[in-house]
This record gives structure tokens, C-alpha cells and sequence, in this order.
């Protein structure tokens, strides 16, 4: 439609006065102006929002806050996402609460519907407490502890309360604080530095505004009529603020008739002819908020009579036919305007739900018939819609502009009084013979009524051609091409093609899982693109990031079945739908490491240096070096762990030297070990090469009378053992007896670990250096170890398809103990246990214990053996040049654990003389020399050296 400047006419009716004209723009330049007028305020509001956020506000913007205590009340007519003014903000409870009231419009409203943080849709609980994630305040595990953001609406009533909560939290706010006739939010943030890491978002809501009166109906109730927000406007203080009695009912009770008539849509259904669904400040001046909210209903209004009145753009039969007889002057003639006010397509902006109420170009209007009479030229005029909230809507009532402009004939002259029935917007028919009209329709563009130079009274008219077509939306398929543009709608965004790989990668020696995501476009459109992931098994989704490029990696992941999905945004934020990938299983890891190749070791004293090849395998996490004391008939899984985990890319390692069987295998990211072990045995014993005496062993096996915990003792036909006890015991066990697997003690699984300490406390008197070896035969008790019976998926299962038993490592048992340098009968101060295989201890006392493991509850070690050894070093001390005569008492420097062998010589020993040795101990022995029977008084040299074992520690 033509946005007209509003002719606004004072008719003097029986006066010999001259007419008045208030405001008057001739009709023949009526659209231009009207036009160029809209495209000067919309230059005015670009200037005013790259000034500033509060000029930007006062037009028709949504996405700001301003902070003001005294701000111009915004005024929301039908339905519109708005942000606001913040004019009440407070902090409470040590800085944890921020309070913000954000005014939404300066009267009541119908509704506060859906509120957004910057553009996120928010969900409210019955208490108002936002229920989206990204708002969630978590713990450390990731469960919601409580919401960020609690939200209360206030409708604006002119008698509403104060808000109770806010009154009751912050003592600043009091129940006389009421906010009446403001439509308000009240926030409240809980400080949280992940969720609101550069402060509060942005809110806005969807509004459905001021109530209107009808008077059609007499009633008052929220309407998006466009005649009736445009009456309630102009009765308002923040409008004209005209009287009741200058509003012509009967006038904009039609065209509020013709705003609702429902028109039908080309992608099905119906939508009103014309609405009203915007924002504006009360700054605004009044011809700018007039000129839009006519220009929504493609009308024209006028002050006729001393009433206003308004007529919608639609087309209607003539009401009056005029012709020769009704003249009283020659008509002038326009047969068509200047070249330069003519266009043949429209373009502008609208906002509503199809484009996230973001201002956005309607798909232009245009006429390839007009473009061919201006020469082939497209002219473009640019027309904005502020309170226009659908892109159909949009291009009807560009569509009218531009049709209605393109009717160039003017006619002017005088008529009779018969034209007194007439006003601006009727359709009449005029025949005139000379110019070859003959019922020809016209449209009342300007009206005044007057007295002749001969005191006659007369009526002087502009008449515009106007058709039908120009308000028909199906012309459109014979005069002109609609949205011949190729721009997309700002709602409309294209869908993504996914794909999803897994790659391995290696990253500081260390095996990454790489999930690969290739999110693609074929539309131009899609300027960003977001994926997100998860495990099937979880039920939230993970977001990798927006980017424009559509490649996206999630590292760190392990095989797993994943849901993937993506969408792409365009260049206004609007997101399309997800394509999504669901139940893609990943294996990157799945294969298990190779066999380790070259496995041997050099015994070096008491030490054995072990080394192998390198598995080259990326997911490689550990090695696991197992030992067996067998050195025939061993197997990897009645071996006990030595080095439960060796990181990569280590290929070396020292472990002490003992007679057995060692093993190795490599163990990646998720646990699987290699196909086969790799073993070698050693025959070298270190005490043979360390000189060390056997003194004592310490046996539990057979009977195993030690204190238990989560072990049992266990009877098969090799005798007793020690194994894990069963999670249940059998009277408690549910089900059939016949239903239950395995052994008849291992139905319901074993434990996990327990734990048993020897019967026997080593004493040895004084604190002595000792070797301790344990000494233990394991096997492997498989309770289930038939095909049949197997639990669980199939492919979980290790070993070969028949549940090779040979290949399990699931059992371990470990020795450990602990030792004290007091008396044990006493209150000893003992220390805690610690795990050895070998070790060298300073000790008086000590206790040992067995540890017991298995990570699946259908197996458990069988320890059928279980003792320690305890050596200590042979060692030799001597002295010499001691001299004495007659008897002497020699103490060792250190004390032996046990008697040692001794060695003497003696110098100056006189023909005859004789010794003997007495009182030998572990500390020292006596000698005395004897003269016949006699003790000899002769002086001796003695030189001796004792050989024993170890050392007492003093």
C-alpha cells in the first residue's frame, strides 16, 4: 500500500468561511511523499541506533536492556518479543543473588508468554525457577544441585502487588513498590561464573500487549486489529489524545471489519487481511507511530467533520456515480506522474516469528510488465513494515504500494453538492463523454468543501484511477512476478548432510580416540554450523561448538556406540533441524595389542633386567610382567602380578631375579591385553649368588589356620587351598538350585579381594637385616569356565572361542607385610603393610599377609602354597693384635644372629703352652692359655676370625 502522509481535513459545513486545512499534501503527490517520508524516519532510526542503545530503543528494537530509572514507557500493540528497561537492580546475600526488574511495557498486559536469554528459549518451573540445562548450577559429579535463574511475571495491572518474593529477599523492596501499570519481569540470578561467565544474557519475552476497545462489541480485550490499536492511539495521552467525540465509530468499526476478514494463504490456511504486532516508546513523535500503524492496514486516514476516521486498504464497489451534470469546472487532467516517483518493485523489513522478531527483508515485490514500460530498469523503493509480522502479510501490502502507485491518472475539479456524501478512501464511478469515461473508477484522494467566487457552494475533489486488481492477491500472476528475489527467508535454513568416522591417533607417545564429525551444506546459506554427541547410553547431548568450517573433532573418546547430530545456522541465527546418527558404533580400540616379541632377561646379582621389543600398536597403554614359580608346566594365569602396570613406551625393566617363569603382555586403552603371553624361565637362585643362610621359613599351607577375611579354605583332590569367598552365601541364595553356575560355593561370584594374614609373627630377639622371599603356587579357579554357562555378551568374553582358561589374567595374589623394632609380645609400633616380592628388611619382628584378587566375579586365585623365606647374609669379622696374658674374654664388634665358626692364631706361645676356647656365643667366646695345668703367665698375641650370619642392629 501507499504509506500516505495523512491528509487531515477541517470542513466547514454552512459558513461562508474559508476551509481550513490543518495539514493537506495534494493528492497527485500523495504516495511519493508518503513514501519518501517513511524512508527519511527509517534513515532517522539507523542514525538514532548507531548513536546509541537508548536512541535504538526508542524505535522499534527488541535485543537490548537499557538501564534507566526514568524511562519512556514502551507501548506493545498485539504480539511482539520485546527486551526492556532495567529500573530496579539489587544484590543480596553476600553477593550471591542479583536481583533485575525489567519493564516491558508502560500499561497492563494480556500475556507474558515465552521469555528468552539472549536467544534461548527459557522453560519455567511452577515456582518460576528456569528448568533449562545450560542454566543448571552442578556439583563436581554433574548433578543439578539448583537453577540459575528464577523468573516472575507482572502483567501490569493498575492495582498489582509488589512481588513477594522480591520483598521478602531484599529488604530494600517494599510491598509499596508496586510497579502499577507496568508490565515488568523480576530476575533473579544466582552468581555462577560457568554459567554466566561475562554476566547476565540479554532477556526479552513474547508480549501480548495492550488491551483495545471494540466498538463493535463494546467491550475491551486484547485485539491485533489494526483499526483498533490505530483508535486506541489516537484516544491515548502517550498519542493524540482526542476526545471520544472525534472518533468516528461507525467509520473504524468498518474497517475493523475488513482487518479481520480472513484471507487464504498459498501454503495453506488463513491468516487476518491486516494486524497490528509491534513496539514503540512514547518519544516517538506521533506522525511517525500514526504513518506506521496505517501503513500496516495499506490504509488512509482522515478528519472529516470534526471526526477522525480511517479507511483499510481493500477494494469496494462505487459508492456514488458522477458525471457532467455533477461538474461545476473543467477538469485537469494528470495523465501520469514524474518519471522519477515511479518504481516497479518494493522491498523493505518485517519482524515476527518466522524471523525470531529480528527485522528482515520480505521477499521483494516486483512487476517485469513495469520493469519493461520504465525501459527495463529495475527501480527499487524500499517500504519498512514495523508492525507487520508475516513476510505474506508484508508483500500484500507492498503489492498494494506498488500497484496503487502505478495508477498515474489524476483528475481535479468542482463539483455539485451531491459530492457532500463523499470522503477520502471512497470508490466512485465517473462518466464523461469527451475524455471517454464511462463508469471509470476513481478513488477520492482529496476532498474540500467551499464557496464559489459567485457564493455557490461547491465541493472540490481529486479523483485517483484505482482497480480492483490493485488490492487482489491473485493479480499478481498476470502483472507482475512475486519474490522474484533470491533471498531466503530468514526462518528458512537448509538441512545438513552428516557424516562420522573414528580415527586413532597418537599424541605425545600416547594413543588418542578421535571422533571425527563432517557436518556439509549444499545451500549458500548456511553461514555456522553446530555438532553435538553423546553416548547411546546417556541421555544428554554434548555440544563440540558453532564454527563455520563443518569439520569438527571430539578427542579423548573410547569405543563406545555414539548418537551424533548437527545443524547449520543462517546469517540472522536461525537454526535448522538436526540430522542426526544415531547407534554408530566405534572400534578404533577394538582390536587387541600384539603379542610382545623378544621377551628375555640377564640376572645381575639379585636383580633380573628384563626387555622386549616394543608393541607398536598406537592404543598401547601398559605392559603387565607376571611371575610363576614353576619353571616347568607354568601358565600365565596361575601366575601371580610382579609389575601390574608398566606405561609405554617403557621396554626395560628390573624386578628381582627368583626361580620361575616370567610372562608378558600388552594392555591398551580399554583393557585388552594381547592374544598370547610372552614367558622365558631363569634358574639362577640369588642365594646362591649373594651367600645367604636359609634360617627359617614360615608355612600356612596345608591347614591355612590364619585370619581370613573374604577368603575362604577350600577342599578339591590336590588337598586344601585358599580362594575367594562368594558374594552370597549358598542359604541365601534365590532361585533354583539347579539354575545356579559354576561350583556349588560360586554361584552368586566371588568378591573382589580379600585378605589372609599369617598365623605366625616372626621374632627374631634383636633387630636384624633379613631377605625375605614369599613362596606361593597359585592356580586358576575358573567357576565358569564351559561355553554354555559363559555371562554376559559374547564378544566381552577374553580368551579364545571356546573360554581358553590359559589365557586369563583376571586372579593375582600378592604378598605383604609389615614389621616393628619392638618387642611383638609387648605393644609393638608396627608399620603399615606394604607389597614385596623380594625384599631386604631391618626388623625384630615382622607379619606377613596373602592378597587375593580377581576383577571378575566368576574366577578366583587357588593359592595351594604360602610361605615366606627368610635368609640372612653370611658375613666374617676378624681382629687381631690382642694382646693378654692368661685368659681373656673377646666380644665381637657386632653380634652374630647365630653362633659363627671361629679361627685364631696366637704368637709368643712358650714350648708347652696350650689354649682352650669357651663360652662361645653369637657376641663373643673366652680363651685362656695354659702352662702345664696351670694358667699361663706368659703375655700371647691373638689374632681371630669369626664366620656367621647376620647382624644385630643396635
Amino acid at each position: 500500500m501507499p504509506q500516505v502522509i495523512i491528509p487531515i481535513i477541517t470542513t466547514v459545513v454552512g459558513s461562508a468561511a474559508v476551509a481550513t486545512v490543518i495539514y493537506y499534501v495534494g493528492a497527485t503527490i500523495a504516495t511519493s511523499y508518503a513514501i519518501n517520508a517513511l524512508q527519511k524516519k527509517a534513515m532517522k532510526k539507523a542514525q538514532a541506533a548507531a548513536s546509541s542503545v537508548m536512541a535504538a530503543q526508542k524505535g522499534y528494537g527488541t535485543n537490548v536492556n537499557a538501564v534507566s530509572p526514568a524511562a519512556d514507557h514502551a507501548i506493545i500493540y498485539g504480539q511482539d518479543r520485546v527486551g526492556g528497561v532495567v529500573f530496579y537492580r539489587s544484590i543480596t546475600d553476600d553477593q550471591k543473588y542479583l536481583h533485575t526488574l525489567i519493564a516491558l511495557a508502560g500499561h497492563e498486559c494480556e500475556e507474558i508468554g515465552t521469555v528468552y536469554a539472549d536467544n534461548i528459549a527459557l522453560t519455567l518451573d511452577g515456582s518460576g525457577f528456569v528448568t533449562n540445562d545450560v542454566f543448571q548450577i552442578k556439583d563436581a559429579d554433574g548433578a543439578v544441585v539448583n537453577s540459575a535463574i528464577r523468573i516472575k511475571k507482572h502483567l501490569g495491572d493498575g492495582n498489582q502487588a509488589a512481588d513477594t518474593d522480591l520483598v521478602a529477599e531484599d529488604s530494600a523492596w517494599t510491598t509499596s513498590h508496586q510497579a502499577k501499570g507496568v508490565a515488568y519481569i523480576y530476575i533473579r540470578a544466582e552468581f555462577d561464573t560457568t554459567i554466566f561467565p561475562q554476566g547476565l544474557p540479554t532477556f526479552s519475552a513474547i508480549i501480548k500487549g495492550k488491551k483495545v476497545f471494540d466498538p463493535r462489541t463494546s467491550s475491551t480485550a486484547w485485539s491485533a486489529n489494526a483499526a483498533l490499536c490505530l483508535r486506541d492511539y489516537l484516544l491515548s495521552d502517550y498519542g493524540l489524545g482526542v476526545a471520544g467525540t472525534e472518533i468516528n465509530n461507525t467509520i473504524f468499526s468498518a474497517a475493523a471489519n475488513v482487518c479481520d476478514e480472513n484471507i487464504t494463504l498459498s501454503a495453506g490456511g488463513t491468516e487476518k487481511r491486516y494486524t497490528v504486532n509491534g513496539s514503540f516508546v512514547t518519544a516517538l513523535p506521533p506522525d511517525d507511530v500514526i504513518t506506521d500503524l496505517v501503513a500496516s492496514m495499506a490504509g488512509t486516514i482522515f478528519y472529516s467533520q470534526g471526526e477522525w476516521g480511517v479507511k483499510a486498504g481493500e477494494f469496494t464497489s462505487s459508492v456514488l456515480t458522477l458525471t457532467e451534470d455533477d461538474l461545476r469546472s473543467s477538469l485537469q487532467v494528470n495523465t501520469r506522474h514524474s518519471r522519477r516517483d515511479n518504481f516497479n518493485t518494493v522491498s523493505g523489513m518485517f519482524s515476527g516469528p518466522e524471523t525470531d522478531h529480528q527485522p528482515t527483508d520480505f521477499p521483494q515485490i516486483t512487476s517485469s510488465f513495469f520493469e519493461t514500460v520504465d525501459g527495463g530498469e529495475k527501480v527499487v523503493q524500499d517500504i519498512p513494515f514495523p508492525f507487520t509480522n508475516t513476510s505474506s502479510m508484508a508483500q500484500r501490502i507492498a503489492k498494494i504500494a506498488l500497484f496503487k502507485q502505478r495508477e498515474q491518472l489524476t483528475l481535479s475539479g468542482t463539483f455539485g453538492l451531491r459530492a457532500l456524501q463523499l470522503q477520502i478512501g471512497d470508490i466512485i464511478s465517473l462518466t464523461n463523454t469527451r475524455l471517454g469515461f464511462s463508469s471509470k473508477t476513481f478513488e477520492v484522494a482529496d476532498w474540500r468543501f467551499g464557496i464559489s467566487q459567485d457564493k455557490a457552494l461547491e465541493v472540490t475533489m481529486t479523483l485517483r484511477e484505482i482497480s480492483s486488481a490493485v488490492y487482489d492477491w491473485n493479480a499478481e500472476e498476470t502483472a507482475f512476478e512475486l519474490n522474484s528475489t533470491t533471498l531466503p527467508s530468514a526462518t528458512e535454513v537448509p538441512t545438513v548432510g552428516l557424516g562420522v568416522d573414528f580415527d586413532l591417533r597418537e599424541v605425545n607417545q600416547a594413543a588418542i580416540g578421535v571422533l571425527v564429525i563432517e557436518v556439509t551444506a549444499n545451500e549458500p546459506f548456511a553461514v555456522e554450523f553446530e555438532a553435538q554427541y553423546k553416548r547411546t547410553s546417556d541421555t544428554n547431548f554434548v555440544s563440540v561448538g558453532k564454527q563455520r568450517n563443518g569439520l569438527f573433532e571430539v578427542t579423548g573418546l573410547s569405543d563406545d556406540t555414539y548418537d551424533v547430530r548437527a545443524r547449520d545456522f543462517n546469517a540472522f541465527g536461525a537454526a535448522g533441524p538436526f540430522t542426526a546418527i544415531a547407534g554408530r558404533q566405534l572400534t578404533a580400540f577394538a582390536s587387541p595389542p600384539d603379542d610382545v616379541q623378544n621377551f628375555t632377561g640377564n640376572v645381575t646379582g639379585n636383580a633380573l633386567n628384563l626387555s622386549w621389543t616394543p608393541v607398536a600398536n598406537l592404543d598401547l597403554s601398559h605392559y603387565k610382567i607376571r611371575y610363576a614359580s614353576e619353571t616347568t608346566g607354568a601358565s600365565y594365569q596361575n601366575a601371580v602380578d610382579i609389575v601390574d602396570k608398566l606405561a609405554r613406551p617403557a621396554n626395560v625393566a628390573v624386578v628381582p631375579a627368583k626361580t620361575g617363569t616370567y610372562f608378558i603382555k600388552a594392555i591398551d586403552k580399554i583393557g585388552g591385553s594381547s592374544a598370547n603371553p610372552s614367558s622365558f624361565v631363569v634358574l639362577v637362585d640369588p642365594n646362591n649368588v649373594e651367600n645367604f643362610n636359609a634360617i627359617q621359613t614360615i608355612q600356612e599351607d596345608p591347614v591355612f589356620a590364619g585370619t581370613r577375611s573374604n577368603v575362604v579354605v577350600l577342599e578339591d583332590a590336590e588337598g586344601d587351598y585358599l580362594a575367594l569367598d562368594t558374594v552370597d552365601q549358598f542359604d541365601s541364595g534365590a532361585g533354583n538350585f539347579d539354575d545356579a553356575l559354576g561350583l556349588f560355593d560360586g554361584f552368586s561370584g566371588t568378591v573382589a579381594s580379600g585378605t589372609y594374614d599369617f598365623n605366625t609373627t616372626v621374632d627374631f630377639g634383636e633387630v636384624y637385616t633379613s631377605r625375605i622371599y614369599p613362596k606361593f603356587k597359585v592356580d586358576y579357579l575358573d567357576y565358569v569356565n564351559d561355553f554354555d554357562s559363559a555371562t554376559g555378551n559374547f564378544d566381552a568374553r577374553l580368551g579364545n572361542f571356546d573360554g581358553d582358561p590359559a589365557q586369563f589374567d583376571v586372579t593375582s595374589a600378592r604378598f605383604e607385610l609389615r614389621h616393628t623394632n619392638d618387642d611383638p609380645s609387648g605393644s609393638p609400633t608396627y608399620t603399615s603393610y606394604q607389597p614385596f616380592i623380594v625384599a631386604d628388611i631391618t626388623a625384630r619382628a615382622m607379619q606377613f599377609r596373602c592378597i587375593l584378587e580377581c576383577t571378575n566375579g566368576a574366577a578366583s586365585p587357588a593359592i595351594r602354597e604360602l610361605r615366606a623365606e627368610i635368609d640372612m647374609p653370611e658375613r666374617t669379622q676378624s681382629e687381631v693384635d690382642i694382646t693378654f696374658t692368661g685368659t681373656k674374654s673377646v666380644t665381637f664388634p657386632t653380634k652374630f644372629k647365630g653362633v659363627p665358626a671361629i679361627g685364631l692364631s696366637l704368637a709368643n706361645l712358650a714350648d708347652g703352652e696350650r689354649y682352650v676356647i669357651t663360652n662361645k656365643t653369637r657376641a663373643g667366646f673366652d680363651i685362656e692359655v695354659f702352662s702345664g695345668s696351670s694358667t699361663s703367665t706368659n703375655s700371647v698375641t691373638l689374632d681371630y676370625v669369626a664366620k656367621g650370619f647376620g647382624k644385630e642392629i643396635v
